[in-house]
């Protein structure tokens, strides 16, 4: 038997297998992606897909395939997503590195055994996965599909199934020619739909070896009848097969990813399990030993045997950057596939009213605006739109704020492409320093509100490409006014609110989060988030500002009109890996404003534990600031603190040593240093830091950042 996984370079591929796995996956993002003429019940694709049906159902006659035996490298991750979807990109909670040993034979019988398995738990979880998440898919799957061990989809009539013309219609797409020495192969693209949108279908396409009719690669997802779970938001499967012996397609890639929502309360919450295969080291028509074939499909070595298996480095750190990206490109184009494929209704939840929420502070915050101020939020969909209301009311202030938005209902996702809204917030400005959770703690416990707030009413549109685009547009009417300090805290004082202005006019804004990553998986790795707008505006002359702290004035004066004004603010956080568990990172900020008589709510704030640690909360105001800090990483040895169920806390802290330097406009620079902790899976850090120049120390604790879309 084999020990190591052998890596699919070291098998007995066709170089040309790598190439089709590279054409078809480029031929797809490209060409499913613009829009095309699709030509339903195609006499070619319906000859294709004979072919292929009836090479499927003659594959076990094949005399000349007897046996084949491989080796399978597997990962399967849990990842959480918190805030809105695809602005935030998900967390790795727990992952696993597998090792399987496939073995098949005539007629048609197969034996799967797990020789090793390892995992890696980052964030406090109990995660357990359907035992056909440790196997591979042979045969390119049943004639009656079932994933998730029948929980997630079962019995999908197979879109190459004996019968399946009857259920599905077919259409074809572009053809490929890939050359090697000697030969060339061509693939055909056929895609696929069901016939009777309400029935448990699946979406998608296949690619076949026109030569054979052989499957050459296959991805689908499935209609909301087909899904058991109903809080399934997506699952997409892709197979891959490759040329071995230069006759045989059989397994070389596979991958699923399932994304689950909430669908009690709509706080943008969602778990996602990613698994991928690679299959590889094929021996082929040799004789399958008599004990291998008394084994089950699928069995397991002992738990002792699997801890044993010789995997190389740590999980976490080969975790393929793909399993831990927002969406995969696989997943991605599939869902393309289905919308050009398919009524968007196919895919889409049912009518339904939930509760909603940005987050946990959209239900309960403190600052010094509003006091106490709770709310909640309702969201109704049905074929024709989708409504979302959210309200709050603040006790101290005794004002109501909400939000009022109508879009059409969305493809797939929670969010429809585009909204017209009406609102009234008060509306947080500069870089966000605390998390809302903390910053409400803070305030109501010792006067300390890291927040900046204008109350602002606006009525306009928001529009994002799909669903998922990381960037989000917003062009709306606004009219601003300052707030003024209504709460009191337990002990302490609250600072005085920002003198904003009084002003009325059209602001356009995009906003964008996303993650980048280097090739490897110990490489650099970036998140990044900006914020532009630009606008016009009608305002109250500067002298005629409120005192800070008061109540808003009533005024009257004379007011100016501003043909333009602009503001832009980035942040990047950039971590490059060192060795035994170090890490660089860097983290960036910069603000500019431009414009005439810039009201005080259009001026780039800083100042606080990240924009400018050592320096009060937002202590300075000016059209540009840039901000760059440079921190190393260190893990410690500590307690291990027993959780349970959900097992341990990692035994030990990180110490985060930085330094920071903050250019102000022409003000100059303003240093600062100092050292952080990270500690419990490094979900919670404690800083104390000193501004060099005119700065003072300062503590502040905090949850990390990753988490502060929903809190």
């Amino acid at each position: 038997m084999r020990g190591r996984v052998a890596p699919l370079r070291r098998g007995v591929w066709l170089t040309a297998a790598h190439l089709v796995a590279h054409l078809v996956t480029h031929h797809a993002a490209h060409a499913q992606g613009r829009p095309t003429a699709t030509r339903w019940n195609d006499p070619q694709a319906d000859t294709l897909v004979q072919r292929a049906i009836a090479r499927r159902g003659l594959q076990l006659a094949d005399s000349t395939l007897l046996s084949y035996a491989a080796d399978a490298h597997g990962f399967l991750a849990f990842l959480a997503q918190l805030g809105d979807g695809g602005l935030i990109p998900p967390k790795v909670v727990q992952s696993e590195e597998l090792a399987l040993q496939v073995s098949w034979w005539q007629p048609g019988r197969s034996a799967q055994r797990l020789v090793g398995r390892r995992d890696t738990t980052l964030l406090p979880a109990r995660v357990a996965y359907y035992r056909d998440r440790y196997g591979v898919v042979l045969d390119n799957l049943p004639d009656r599909i079932r994933l998730g061990d029948g929980q997630d989809v079962r019995d999908v009539p197979h879109p190459l199934a004996a019968g399946a013309p009857a259920l599905y219609e077919y259409a074809l797409g572009s053809p490929l020619r890939i050359r090697i020495p000697g030969r060339e192969i061509l693939v055909d693209e056929v895609q696929f739909r069901p016939r009777d949108p309400s029935q448990p279908s699946a979406i998608g396409s296949v690619y076949l070896d026109r030569a054979s009719a052989a499957v050459v690669r296959l991805s689908m997802t499935f209609t909301r009848a087909a899904m058991r779970d109903q809080r399934i938001e997506t699952l997409v499967v892709t197979l891959e097969n490759g040329l071995v012996r230069e006759r045989y397609w059989l397994p070389r890639r596979q991958e699923v990813e399932v994304m689950r929502g909430s669908t009690w309360f709509d706080i943008p919450a969602r778990g996602i399990v990613r698994g991928r295969w690679e299959i590889g080291g094929y021996v082929v028509n040799e004789r399958i030993a008599p004990a291998v074939q008394q084994l089950p499909r699928w069995s397991s070595a002992p738990r002792d045997s699997l801890a044993a298996h010789p995997f190389t480095g740590r999980v976490v750190d080969i975790l393929p950057p793909e399993i831990q990206l927002v969406t995969t490109e696989d997943a991605a184009q599939a869902r393309i596939i289905a919308e050009q494929a398919v009524r968007t209704a196919m895919l889409s939840r049912p009518a339904s009213a939930t509760v909603t929420g940005r987050g946990i502070s959209d239900l309960a915050r403190f600052n010094r605006a509003e006091g106490l101020a709770v709310g909640a939020g309702f969201s109704h969909r049905n074929r024709l739109a989708q409504l979302a209301v959210r309200g709050r009311y603040g006790f101290a202030d005794g004002q109501a704020k909400g939000f009022i938005g109508i879009g059409p209902v969305p493809a797939y996702g929670r969010t429809p492409t585009w909204q017209l809204f009406a609102e009234r917030d008060y509306r947080d400005l500069g870089f966000a320093e605390r998390a809302g959770v903390t910053n409400s703690l803070g305030a109501v416990l010792f006067g300390s509100d890291y927040s900046t707030q204008v109350d602002t009413r606006a009525l306009g549109v928001l529009w994002r490409r799909t669903p998922t685009s990381v960037f989000r547009w917003r062009l709306a009417y606004e009219a601003d006014a300052p707030v003024a300090v209504q709460g009191r805290p337990l002990s302490g004082d609250f600072a005085a609110t920002l003198r904003a202005w009084e002003i009325d006019g059209v602001r356009a804004e995009v906003q964008g989060s996303g993650s980048w990553s280097r090739g490897d998986a110990a490489g650099t790795r970036a998140q990044w988030r900006v914020v532009g707008g630009i606008g016009a505006y009608r305002g109250t002359d500067a002298s005629m500002m409120p005192t800070a702290g008061s109540q808003p004035l009533d005024l009257r004066a004379p007011r100016s009109v501003q043909p333009l004004v602009g503001r832009l603010e980035a942040r990047m956080e950039i971590t490059r890996p060192l060795s035994a568990d170090r890490a660089l990172v860097g983290l960036s900020h910069i603000g500019v404003a431009t414009g005439r008589d810039l009201p005080p709510q259009w001026m780039i704030l800083t100042g606080g534990p990240w924009s400018s640690p050592g320096y009060g909360f937002h202590q300075f105001a000016n059209r540009f600031a840039f901000s760059q800090r440079v921190e190393f990483r260190q893990p410690l040895p500590a307690p291990s603190i027993p959780l349970g169920r959900y097992g341990r806390a990692p035994g030990h802290v990180t110490l985060a040593p930085f330094i920071q330097a903050t250019v102000i406009g022409n003000a100059g620079v303003y240093p600062g240093a100092g050292v952080g902790m990270l500690f419990f899976y490094d979900l919670l850090r404690a800083d104390i830091a000193r501004g060099v120049r005119d700065g003072r120390w300062r503590f502040a604790i905090d949850i990390d950042r990753g988490f502060w879309g929903m809190l």
